[in-house]
């Protein structure tokens, strides 16, 4: 038997960061929302948990600056309407071999967007950050006011309560197994494990690296890097990057007094629902990199605290936000494969897979 209970405007498949800004942009639109979980909410198993998520606008990429810009703006929305802080700004660092492309390209980006922005040389970085990051002198460094650190657990918190203040129903350890087109009343059927079923006019998956599982035509898969933190001087860095082979990045002391968060962005293919807790890559070029970069403020040892986090990756390391078509249409949205950059994006993310659905 069916009840009213049952039926919704939309149904949003996954409750990470960016299926509760989702459902926190579709019931803040007056539509009814139900949000779904396989786990409990707030997990450590998937991509949106942990304390820090860096914020830069200094991309490759132009339109994922626009992103950045538009995320920025509506994280501080959002914060205003819950009445606490999850996104903490800071200058972005970025710096790399003077004649990367990619670093070059963020450069010319920043002029494209008219982002201002400074290029910073060898003995220019040290004086700026008062010796505590160089660089070699065939480095170039770029510095923005566009940077920051964003606090996941409580962000996915935040777009989770505004989403219920808003109406939104949610529901954690609610698996989903299936996903079906109702040819009765149009719409879909969502299916979970202990055989409920919900109807909704529409569907929002963002199942992040269960993607390819849940929807079989997703080129979508899982990996995971390694993050470590060290112990440095007293001084306030900022959030940082560094291109070139490890890519690495990290944030200022904010987690954890006395530590930064130093990460490699790299791992391996891994099943979800398999993966390993242990070790990850090996950390030997990391070591070499902040030994070279710190001059000695940072402990270029063993790191105080590690973490692993689950990366959904496509092919290109671009988003994969579109209509599922085939017999769904447009009744089903897909949004996937973040590829490790898109926490800082989650609002216009979940604006825009929510947007037709509404």
């Amino acid at each position: 038997m069916e009840y009213s209970s049952h039926h919704f405007d939309v149904i949003v498949v996954g409750a990470g960061i960016m299926g509760s800004s989702a459902a926190y942009q579709l019931a803040k639109r007056g539509q009814k929302t139900l949000l779904l979980e396989q786990f409990d909410f707030l997990h450590h198993r998937g991509s949106s948990h942990g304390e820090s998520r860096t914020v830069r606008a200094t991309y490759p990429e132009d339109h994922y600056c626009d992103m950045v810009m538009e995320s920025s703006q509506s994280w501080e929305q959002a914060q205003s309407e819950i009445g606490y802080k999850v996104y903490f700004k800071a200058q972005q660092f970025d710096m790399g071999p003077s004649d990367n492309k990619s670093l070059l390209a963020v450069i010319s980006s920043c002029e494209k967007k008219s982002l201002p922005y400074q290029v910073l040389h060898g003995q220019q970085v040290a004086d700026r950050f008062s010796g505590r990051i160089t660089v070699p002198e065939s480095w170039v460094g770029v510095l923005t006011e566009v940077g920051g650190v964003i606090k996941p657990t409580k962000a996915v918190s935040m777009f989770q309560a505004l989403a219920f203040q808003k109406g939104a129903v949610l529901r954690d350890n609610m698996e989903v197994k299936n996903i079906v087109k109702d040819e009765v009343r149009g719409g879909v059927n969502v299916v979970v494990a202990d055989g409920e079923k919900f109807w909704g006019k529409k569907c929002v998956v963002t199942a992040g690296a269960w993607m390819s599982k849940l929807v079989k035509t997703c080129v979508i898969g899982g990996s995971r890097r390694g993050t470590r933190r060290s112990l440095p001087s007293e001084a306030i860095f900022p959030t940082f990057a560094s291109y070139g082979e490890p890519y690495i990045y990290g944030t200022p002391s904010l987690e954890f007094p006395g530590l930064i968060k130093i990460a490699v962005h790299g791992g391996y293919p891994c099943d979800p629902d398999k993966r390993p807790w242990g070790p990850g890559i090996s950390l030997d070029s990391m070591k070499e990199w902040i030994e070279g970069r710190f001059s000695g403020l940072v402990d270029h040892g063993e790191p105080v605290v590690t973490q692993l986090c689950m990366y959904s990756m496509t092919p290109d390391g671009d988003f994969v936000i579109d209509f599922l078509g085939g017999e769904f249409g447009k009744d089903v949205v897909i949004g996937g494969g973040f590829s490790g950059h898109g926490f800082k994006m989650a609002p216009v993310v979940g604006r825009i897979s929510g947007g037709p659905c509404a």
